[in-house]
């Protein structure tokens, strides 16, 4: 990068200090998201290894949540094609 910066006070100086703030910006952003992507990771590891019942009743209970709204959206999505077809 050729920066042709005279003073700390230019208006030069200015921008590129906030160019740099705001690429720290986005990458402390970035590393944070990782970062709690890994813990969440971690956190339901652990869960399941420690406390594998609730783990499969959470699992059950979300499957059978899944599975209600699948019926559900098959149901209307066939209601709604017999309508169309009139």
């Amino acid at each position: 990068m050729d920066l042709k910066i005279k003073t700390p006070r230019s208006d030069d100086y200015s921008e590129y200090a906030e160019k740099v703030r705001s690429e720290a910006r986005t990458r402390a952003g970035e590393r944070g998201q990782l970062v709690r992507h890994e813990v969440g990771e971690r956190m339901f590891d652990l869960m399941t290894d420690y406390f594998p019942e609730e783990y499969a009743a959470r699992r059950r209970s979300g499957l059978a949540r899944a599975f209600g709204a699948g019926l559900a959206v098959g149901f209307l999505g066939r209601e709604l094609v017999r309508y169309a077809r009139r």
